[in-house]
């Protein structure tokens, strides 16, 4: 975890998951001041005990307020840590992705929902500054920006991931004119001098987000002509369409997802998660049939839904979470059947015996997982403690 003293009452953590030099991060912001604490974000839920403490060491108080820019896990998860004296605000829709619904899967216990909810502007003044709540969409359909008025500071949440190209998620609303709508609109209404805190990597300055918003456009635009002209994301890809923005690609987002993700937005055609489905039958009908399912659409519908690991993966952490152990053990090893050379779906299953108590299981799998990836760090840890 890295803190940066931005002024005399808000501060930047850069969070990460792993203790690795590599390691995926989250940015969120802390406003700190005799009215308490006011967090840009929560981060994981593996990471909120201690962003409380170190929260907590800046100034007395508790968190009182957590503004959520958007509902996804890195940024909304530690919410429920921080228990009922926090109030949550968020988009209007998020609400229910903040309740951990998750297709036809019902909310997750305990989580926390925001009391207030907002689709315009919202106004608000604590330890003393003055803060704009502004809807933003793009990334998703639920994006907000919080911009703290007095420091010249804004927190841009997923609109902005430095040094690559945007993040867009068509299947939870988001939308690439949308997003160019929205970034033109903070350009014109940010002074010269803003500092610009993305979800994730490097801070911005206004000029740099300007040379973003000019990529976004202008990439944007060459897709869509190639639509016009009758050609696939794939031929896209093949033709190297994009090589005059190559610098932006990113193993966070490659050029080629990028195309694909602007392909689904202009045309609507988005690839639904085989989670969607699942669901409604694992609801419905019960696991076994849901592993049917599951099968028949991938012999026979192969193209019609997003069959990717991490869907298989992210499907098997809502079951655990609603206490669907041995359901949740039913999709992981699924997943290790679908990607038998990936690490992370042994790691899954591993996580899972450990938390029903089934430590030979856990163990075993964690040691398959290492046995693909040696340097795996949440396999490493919990090996670790596991045998301690």
């Amino acid at each position: 975890m890295q803190i940066e003293q931005v002024s005399d009452t808000l501060h930047k953590f850069t969070l990460a998951l792993a203790d690795q030099p590599d390691a995926f991060t989250v940015n969120l912001a802390a406003c700190v001041g005799p009215d308490g604490i006011l967090l840009v974000d929560a981060g994981w839920a593996q990471t909120a005990e201690r962003l409380n403490e170190q929260v907590r060491a800046l100034g007395d108080g508790y968190v009182k307020l957590i503004l959520v820019t958007h509902p996804h896990l890195d940024h909304y998860g530690g919410c429920a840590f921080f228990g009922p004296e926090a109030t949550l605000i968020a988009h209007q829709n998020a609400r229910d992705e903040l309740s951990g619904r998750y297709f036809a899967l019902g909310p997750l216990p305990g989580q926390e929902l925001p009391i207030i909810t907002l689709e315009d502007e919202l106004s608000l003044r604590f330890n003393g500054e003055d803060i704009r709540i502004i809807p933003a969409p793009g990334h998703t359909d639920s994006d907000m920006v919080v911009y703290l008025v007095d420091v010249g500071v804004a927190c841009l949440g997923d609109l902005l991931f430095s040094d690559t190209f945007p993040g867009l998620y068509p299947a939870r609303g988001g939308d690439v004119e949308r997003y160019i709508e929205s970034i033109g609109k903070l350009i014109a209404r940010f002074p010269a001098d803003v500092k610009l805190i993305a979800g994730h990597g490097r801070d911005y300055t206004l000029d740099e987000l300007r040379a973003h918003y000019r990529m976004t456009v202008d990439s944007a635009d060459r897709i869509r002509q190639a639509l016009a002209e009758g050609k696939s994301a794939q031929d896209m890809v093949e033709e190297d369409l994009l090589k005059d923005w190559a610098e932006w690609s990113s193993p966070a987002i490659t050029t080629e997802a990028w195309i694909t993700s602007v392909c689904e937005s202009l045309t609507g055609q988005t690839t639904r998660s085989i989670a969607e489905p699942l669901t409604t039958t694992i609801v419905e009908k019960g696991m076994a049939a849901a592993l049917e399912q599951y099968q028949e659409l991938k012999t026979n519908q192969p193209n019609a839904y997003d069959f990717g690991e991490n869907q298989l993966n992210m499907l098997g952490y809502h079951l655990l979470w609603r206490g669907m152990h041995e359901a949740a053990i039913d999709v992981f090893e699924l997943n290790i059947q679908a990607y038998p050379e990936s690490a992370n779906p042994y790691d899954s299953l591993g996580e899972a015996y450990a938390v029903m108590g089934n430590k030979a299981l856990a163990i075993e799998n964690y040691e398959k997982a290492l046995a693909v990836d040696p340097n795996l760090p949440s396999a490493i840890g919990a090996l670790r403690t596991l045998k301690a």
